[in-house]
């Protein structure tokens, strides 16, 4: 993380949950400034950030999407920000670009509870300064590298290991010293005989050992036999202008067994049409992972920690019926 004496962090992630595993005893031991607010909201994070000079800040996507529309409507904007880290789900390859424009270096970071919290992490390879902007951008896309001491695979649904060629997904696993071996009063271990736990991630793993969810393996839209990554189409939706956050759900379909239907939450000020959004998604994802239907809705729900509430989300659709079922 890059924290030393110098540095002034604003963690916006509760402390009864995994995040208070990590950051705040490396911000102790290297006698780093804490910063905390009371509430989450965004142009108390931004007050704080510059009345503190807030040089580190730790944080799910949707915090920073808030913090964007806050400054888009009032002109204001962090000052001193140093590095931004990001977990809890996939940030947006235009959130990330965002960031960066501002002048603050992201890390991508993926861990859970059962891993106390890291799994894996952002880092700068040797070539970096060589790398053009876009290249920069794929790998900080990505969630990072493996750390010492850990060991990641990807198996198919034959519990067969895949290559490490960034292109065959399956079910993440991961074992390693700080890796849950069993749920507290449980009878049975988490972890397979030869320790691996399975994350209930999809994800592909690089030649260079970086690693990429794709989605959770409760979440991915089964359609025609194929897999859609709600994580992919929805980071592509959040880029399209006028797009505050936006959620991907299977439904059912009577003849592709489920498509995808596009919830969005539309900027303040901003008005775009499904058309205009599917014109977006079209250059980004294939032709047939396009929504069959886009529902613009007034906000989405959240779980305690920001990330999108896909139970709820699935629930309140569970009946809908889209055009295309006929």
């Amino acid at each position: 993380l890059n924290v030393s004496s110098l540095a002034v962090i604003l963690p916006v992630v509760p402390m009864f949950h995994a995040a208070s595993w990590g950051l705040p005893f490396a911000g102790a031991i290297s006698g780093a400034k804490f910063v905390y607010a009371q509430v989450n909201d965004p142009a108390v994070l931004c007050r704080l950030m510059n009345q503190e000079k807030v040089t580190h800040s730790a944080g799910v996507p949707t915090v920073w999407l808030a913090m964007f529309q806050h400054m888009d409507a009032t002109g204001e904007a962090p000052q001193y920000l140093q590095s931004v880290t990001i977990g809890g789900s996939a940030a947006p390859r235009a959130m990330i670009e965002r960031i960066m424009a501002m002048g603050a270096e992201v890390k991508h970071l993926w861990g859970m509870t059962e891993t106390s919290p890291i799994g894996t992490a952002g880092a700068k390879p040797a070539h970096w300064d060589a790398m053009s902007h876009e290249e920069r951008l794929d790998l900080i896309s990505k969630q990072g590298q493996i750390p010492f001491g850990v060991e990641l695979r990807v198996i198919d649904d034959a519990g067969v290991p895949q290559p490490r060629d960034g292109k065959s997904s399956g079910r993440l696993q991961i074992r390693g010293p700080w890796v849950v071996k069993r749920y507290f009063k449980a009878e049975a271990d988490a972890i397979d005989a030869d320790g691996w736990f399975d994350t209930g991630d999809v994800s592909v793993i690089h030649p260079d050992g970086t690693m990429q969810i794709t989605d959770r393996a409760k979440d991915v839209i089964k359609s025609g036999g194929e897999w859609i990554s709600s994580v992919d189409l929805e980071n592509a939706a959040c880029g399209a202008p006028g797009v505050a956050e936006a959620a991907a759900i299977g439904v059912y379909h009577p003849k592709w067994d489920e498509r995808p239907l596009l919830l969005v939450v539309k900027k303040p000020g901003a008005d775009p049409s499904p058309a205009d959004i599917n014109a977006h998604l079209a250059q980004h994802v294939a032709k047939w992972w396009l929504p069959d239907e886009i529902v613009f809705v007034d906000s989405l729900p959240h779980t305690a920690t920001g990330k999108i509430l896909k139970t709820a989300l699935r629930d309140q659709y569970r009946a809908y019926r889209l055009a295309t079922a006929g």
